[in-house]
């Protein structure tokens, strides 16, 4: 009698699904005894909500911010980690990483993939046993579960870059699952194959109603499409890039104009304001910004989400914690870099009266990370002043805020960054600077949108625009796709991976040594000049557990010299 493994499956309850809504409320059991659960169509959405929840679980989103965020210049150390027991962490902020570091574990991701696998083992069983489990449904549960499997193998390439490859599931305890790793380059093919094949099979929507929650909680085809521009960014495929972010941009048109229809002057969406792409207004019936803020990480599941992991009170996020603490006005176990400023200087990331700076960080004197922290803020810096009001923060009780995994802005800039990549290109090749220039215009129009939305033009004046001069230089605009990605993306585990994407283009490590210098002490510097003089040193090494029980893995050679993991001790 075969039975899931336990420590990698934890099925759930086989409850007739009605609603999509419902998809989202199963809760899990223990075990499930093979032979006698696959029968019908909600036991394969049972299985597939845990390959859901894995993704949800804390392992995986503590993992999603540290391997995206934590060891960019975004984020150093905040309150006293040491003496809180958070020694690897403190070590993984300051690039002081070795094999030992618990953040270097990576079962959690594997879970969801081993769900992901059994759905698709016995789907099309169930289909063939089930004569109401149509064969419609059976491809959008196909393609949720590949959807699944292939985030967390995009996770798991961006961080490690190769790792253990399979699409088996772990069903059998006499089958051998210790392979070893396949290559960064050859998953990412399979990766972008596998979507390619089932993005049309997705739903376009899980509801008619755009507020549901099941429209941004499940995988979506504009959620694999922000997913395949992602990989096809870092493939160096801009044509392939582009098609799906105008996937997408046209999706956002036609769902602004149902709700357009339905909301009519109370809609807070406006396309013509931010140079025709539908973004949802910061400022909305009055001087005070926070209104976009509001939407998209207090609200949750807003119209510029595209995919995100959902929470609530009876299952939290666990970066209210980490990132600001919920009863006092004190940094939590991470805190932004000092070197975030805001202001009219040439080094000031953020412009005076960009207000995202005010749902990035507490304060002008305060590090404190609040962006997820507050469910609601209000501002006004229509006289370039402080914040005049602050937001409200999540307490104990209250909702906790969802974790977007991809976001309308987000995949804008990758389409700004794809343009800007095939001036280059063009320019390389000598094209002419009239076409070179307007691919850069129109990445400059994405820049200038989002830009737009953040300093609340034109309710605060003019001289809060971006300006640009197209002058045939895809240089300065790259800068000013990656300043951007950075100003509108912090703390949403983007930043480090945006700078070793960037890294991989350019063949060195030059940008992200220079982005990181400043975080760590003089005594760990030389260490970190040695790591990213190799490009392997962008990737985390396999944890020494997985080593111990695979002897097919193969260490980061970055971290096979023994003086090296003497330091990071």
């Amino acid at each position: 009698m075969k039975k899931f493994k336990s420590y990698i499956l934890v099925a759930m309850m086989g409850l007739s699904v009605t609603s999509c809504e419902d998809f989202l409320t199963l809760m899990p059991l223990n075990e499930v005894v093979l032979e006698n659960f696959y029968t019908n169509e909600a036991d394969v959405e049972s299985v597939l909500r845990s390959a859901y929840a894995a993704l949800e679980s804390s392992d995986c989103l503590v993992r999603m911010s540290a391997w995206g965020e934590m060891r960019s210049d975004n984020i150093v150390d905040g309150t006293d980690n040491s003496s809180n027991g958070d020694d690897d962490l403190v070590r993984f902020i300051n690039e002081n990483i070795n094999y030992q570091n618990s953040l270097t574990t990576y079962l959690c991701f594997y879970k969801a993939i081993n769900y992901a696998n059994t759905v698709l083992y016995y789907a099309p069983e169930v289909h063939a046993k089930d004569p109401n489990y149509h064969g419609s449904e059976l491809a959008a549960h196909q393609a949720e579960a590949i959807s699944i499997r292939c985030l967390s193998y995009w996770y798991l390439i961006r961080a490690f870059k190769d790792v253990p490859y399979t699409t088996r599931p772990s069903i059998d305890d006499t089958e051998d699952f210790f392979i070893g790793q396949s290559s960064f380059d050859s998953i990412l093919n399979c990766l972008i194959t596998d979507l390619e094949k089932i993005k049309d099979w997705a739903p376009v929507h899980y509801s008619s109603d755009l507020t549901k929650k099941a429209n941004t909680a499940r995988f979506t085809r504009a959620g694999i499409n922000a997913m395949l521009a992602d990989m096809y960014l870092w493939k160096g495929d801009w044509d392939k890039c582009i098609a799906c972010c105008n996937y997408i941009t046209e999706s956002k048109k036609e769902d602004y104009k149902k709700i357009k229809a339905d909301k009519g002057l109370n809609c807070d969406i406006e396309p013509d304001q931010y140079n025709k792409y539908p973004l949802i207004l910061e400022t909305f019936g009055s001087d005070n910004c926070g209104n976009a803020y509001n939407a998209i990480f207090g609200q949750g599941n807003s119209f510029e989400s595209i995919f995100e992991l959902p929470f609530d009170s009876k299952k939290s996020n666990p970066f209210i914690s980490s990132y600001y603490n919920s009863s006092s006005s004190t940094t939590g176990k991470l805190k932004a870099s000092d070197k975030i400023t805001r202001g009219a200087g040439a080094d000031d990331l953020f412009a005076k009266k960009d207000v995202r700076f005010y749902q990035n960080i507490a304060s002008d004197n305060s590090p404190g990370i609040v962006k997820y922290v507050y469910s609601d803020v209000k501002y006004n810096l229509k006289d370039g002043s402080a914040q005049t009001s602050v937001g409200t923060k999540r307490g104990d009780n209250a909702a906790e805020p969802n974790w977007i995994v991809y976001r309308y802005t987000d995949v804008l800039l990758m389409q700004a960054e794809a343009l800007t990549m095939q001036a280059r290109d063009l320019k390389d090749q000598g094209g002419a600077a009239a076409d070179v220039n307007a691919l850069l215009q129109k990445a400059f129009d994405i820049v200038d949108a989002i830009n737009m939305r953040a300093t609340c033009y034109p309710r605060y004046g003019a001289e809060t625009r971006l300006t640009y001069i197209p002058n045939n230089d895809p240089d300065v605009m790259e800068e000013m796709v990656f300043d951007e990605r950075r100003r509108e993306l912090m703390f949403e585990g983007k930043r480090w991976f945006d700078l070793v994407r960037q890294a991989l283009r350019n063949g060195n490590a030059d940008n992200v040594s220079e982005a990181v210098k400043d975080k760590t002490d003089n005594s760990n510097s030389s260490v970190i000049s040695v790591k990213f003089s190799n490009l392997n040193g962008l990737f985390l090494p396999i944890n020494k557990d997985e080593i111990d029980i695979n002897p097919n893995l193969k260490q980061n050679a970055v971290y096979t010299d023994n003086e090296h993991i003497k330091k990071a001790k």
